[in-house]
């Protein structure tokens, strides 16, 4: 009896302390607004703090070329040159009307040159078939493999557009849709062409100056590589203790294949977000200047990330 009171005791000073360390949590002033980017009509809530406005979600913005856009949903394949092909109808359908056009004028032997494209349609795919032209009658005929090489390009586009929604949506199909719920991960640079306009990636001082209006001391706001503070944040996540800053826990594509060969982890368990700073490491190295938080850990991570990862995107009102 007498150590099941103790235990009682402990249970109770333990919770006290809780709720006195919850008590002493300033939550500063916030207010919030809202923001419909124009790209895709999407709208989102905004919050001010510290004169700052930042977008209180991740971007969802998803960057017209996905993979080679560097841009992500939680899974998602990056996109190969291989994995482009032009639809053979297309390709077909856009040579004859080059022929309607007059492009293909000419003879070979007896054969019109034109007839003779129409006939390869079924032996040659688009990227062979401007080869084998150009080996065949290339030197007779420059103009037409110019007019051959212009249709590819102009189908190349809509292909790898195809691709893209392609791979993206079998990710999408096996996640939970998460770019719903967390928005998309974004390399660096894709971060810096994603951000719409009015709005920033947010620089390493911006957070700072974020971080400090939470109550972090000015002694740790600089310490690079280690969890520093004490509950800025947990201000900063979702939930009663947090101010509407809303961050979840969306994981990320690491730079690298790891164990199981895969490269995107810690989905409902960390979030990882870009600033725009960069770290010179080496001479040929840049590092970007990131901040992590983790679901059991009060305190925020100020690390530093190679520029190929990609992390969720919180913008800043210019």
């Amino acid at each position: 009896m007498k150590k099941f009171i103790i235990i009682l005791l402990g249970i109770i000073v333990y919770c006290s302390c809780q709720d006195d360390n919850n008590s002493n949590r300033v939550k500063p002033e916030v207010s919030f607004s809202d923001f419909q980017d124009s790209r895709d009509s999407k709208t989102y809530k905004c919050i001010t703090i510290g004169g700052q406005t930042w977008m209180a979600e991740n971007l969802k913005y998803r960057s017209p070329r996905g993979s080679m856009d560097g841009c992500y949903t939680y899974g998602e394949e990056n996109m190969r040159a291989q994995d482009i092909v032009i639809n053979q109808e297309l390709w077909a359908d856009s040579i004859r009307a080059g022929i309607t056009r007059g492009e293909f004028e000419g003879t070979v032997g007896t054969m019109k040159l034109a007839d003779i494209l129409v006939l390869w349609l079924d032996y040659f795919k688009p990227d062979s078939y401007i080869n084998q032209v150009e080996n065949s009658y290339g030197a007779t005929f420059p103009d037409a493999v110019i007019s051959l090489r212009r249709i590819y390009n102009n189908l190349y586009p809509q292909a790898l557009m195809e691709v893209s929604k392609q791979f993206f949506e079998k990710a999408e199909s096996t996640n939970g849709h998460y770019s719903s719920k967390y928005g998309f991960l974004y390399t660096y640079e894709g971060a810096l062409q994603a951000v719409p306009d009015g709005w920033r990636l947010p620089t390493d001082d911006d957070w700072k100056k974020l971080e400090e209006t939470l109550g972090m001391s000015v002694s740790e706001i600089n310490i690079l590589d280690e969890w520093r503070g004490s509950y800025e944040g947990d201000l900063l996540k979702e939930g009663e203790q947090g101010i509407g800053f809303n961050a979840g826990y969306a994981g990320a594509r690491v730079y690298g294949s790891h164990m199981d060969g895969g490269n995107f982890y810690n989905k409902d368990v960390n979030a990882y977000f870009w600033s725009a700073t960069r770290k010179v490491e080496s001479d040929t190295v840049d590092l970007g200047i990131t901040r992590i938080l983790f679901l059991k850990e009060d305190r925020i991570m100020r690390s530093s990330s190679k520029l190929s990862a990609a992390y969720s995107v919180r913008c800043i009102k210019e």
